[in-house]
């Protein structure tokens, strides 16, 4: 008598999957290891490192006012609608604009619900006009859009080339491949984080007063940090509009080189602590 020895069944699927892990466990264990780089390219590597190093530190010890920048920060509007690029100005009559348009509005509630929520707000808070006598001057561009966010790309860049020579030092001396010191060698080419306005306006001073006075407000922030936004802000002294538009509007000039000196080293001193 014949006797036939039998097996569990096995549905396909499942079989499928059993005969496709052991191929794979077995292919791991046949797989040869990558062959190390030859001499021609592991000598190559060391030319292209060489002259990373050079850049690197080129980068890091590079203060001035036009260094090269690698590490952008990019502005991005936020918030806020078309027209904060450009300086804009706040007067007596857009705040008497807003209450009237508030007024208007209690008046409709108290219609329709017997009671009204008086929405307070800040002079600060209002668009304000824009600037047309100053549309093609650069005086007139948000700094927030250029000047700070370059000002904080270089600093960044400085940083950042600092952080990867000593980077590159660790890895020669720790086992490091050729490649893993390669990419400690690299330095980011964003921040990772947007620059955003918070504000860019000549403020009229007093609403009750007589005076002409205006002050110039300038803010911006660092959206997304390890802390939350981070803000800084410039605000000038008060200044007579005629005084504003002297020798092409001179004092405008010298103020906003201000505003973009503070935010440039207030943000600048948060990335050298934080990132």
């Amino acid at each position: 008598m014949s006797h036939t020895r039998s097996f569990p069944s096995c549905a396909a699927p499942r079989c499928a999957l059993v005969v496709a892990i052991v191929l794979t466990l077995a292919a791991c264990g046949t797989r040869k290891p990558a062959p190390p780089p030859s001499a021609d390219r592991l000598a190559a590597m060391a030319t292209a490192l060489a002259v990373q190093e050079q850049r690197l530190a080129v980068l890091a010890s590079d203060t001035s006012d036009d260094s090269p920048i690698v590490t952008r920060v990019v502005f991005n509007r936020g918030m806020y609608k078309p027209g904060i690029e450009r300086l804009r100005v706040v007067r007596r009559q857009n705040t008497v604009n807003n209450v009237a348009a508030q007024v208007a509005l209690n008046i409709a509630l108290i219609a329709l619900t017997r009671g009204a929520a008086v929405q307070g707000f800040s002079k600060d808070e209002l668009a304000g006009d824009a600037m047309p006598e100053l549309a093609n001057d650069p005086v007139s561009a948000n700094p927030a859009s250029q000047d700070v966010a370059n000002g904080l790309g270089r600093m960044a860049t400085r940083f950042y080339a600092r952080r990867a020579i000593e980077a590159v030092a660790v890895a020669k001396t720790d086992g490091s491949t050729p490649e893993e010191i390669a990419d400690a060698s690299q330095i980011p080419k964003d921040l990772g984080t947007a620059l955003n306005p918070t504000g860019w306006q000549l403020v009229y001073e007093n609403i009750a007063s007589g005076d002409d006075l205006y002050r110039l407000k300038f803010g911006a922030q660092l959206g997304r940090t390890f802390k939350g936004p981070v803000v800084c802000g410039y605000v000038s002294e008060p200044l007579g509009w005629a005084a504003w538009q002297v020798d092409g509007w001179q004092h405008l000039r010298e103020e906003r080189a201000k505003a973009v000196t503070r935010c440039t080293t207030d943000l600048g001193a948060y990335i050298a602590a934080n990132w």
